[in-house]
């Protein structure tokens, strides 16, 4: 059905770009004559560069999302911060990146230093990667978020034991 979608715009595109250009040169597109060939050319190096355009774009937004979403608490546990793996294997892969190097922002002995009351709780690393996985998905690719978006907030419900007792 996504792709019908997608044909169906690329195909709307086309005809309004033909409209364009026949208002502009005030000569019917279609009243230029190419050989077959040529067009079937020209349709394949548009199409191929949409989707050349569409890679980079997503490449740099994944770029960008890593660069800034390296910490972060899930329901209310600790703040954990980590670092990004470049890999194309592993079970926690999410556009060519995984969660490494997990840990709490500031280590547990230093929290409860008998000065102050820490609330939280720690969580699986294997949780937590699940989690940074999931909302990297989200984050990027906009069909898939309305999808995620439940889960998501269902995990941070588990997550949080002020409203439950901890499932794991």
């Amino acid at each position: 059905m996504n792709t019908l979608k997608r044909i169906l715009y690329e195909v709307g595109i086309c005809v309004i770009g033909t409209y364009i250009y026949s208002l502009v040169s005030n000569q019917s597109f279609w009243e230029i004559h190419l050989p077959l060939w040529v067009w079937l050319t020209i349709i394949i190096v548009l199409t191929v560069l949409f989707y050349v355009v569409d890679y980079i774009i997503t490449r740099y937004r994944v770029k960008k999302l890593i660069t800034d979403f390296t910490e972060c608490t899930f329901g209310d546990s600790y703040v954990y911060t980590w670092k990004y793996k470049r890999t194309y294997t592993g079970r926690y892969n999410a556009y060519g990146y995984e969660a490494t190097d997990i840990h709490t922002k500031t280590p547990l002995s230093e929290m409860n230093n008998g000065k102050k009351f820490v609330c939280g709780h720690e969580v699986p690393e294997e949780t937590i990667k699940m989690f940074i996985q999931l909302i990297l998905i989200a984050s990027i690719d906009k069909k898939m978020r309305n999808k995620l978006t439940p889960v998501l907030e269902y995990l941070h419900w588990t997550e949080d034991s002020q409203k439950h007792s901890l499932l794991h």
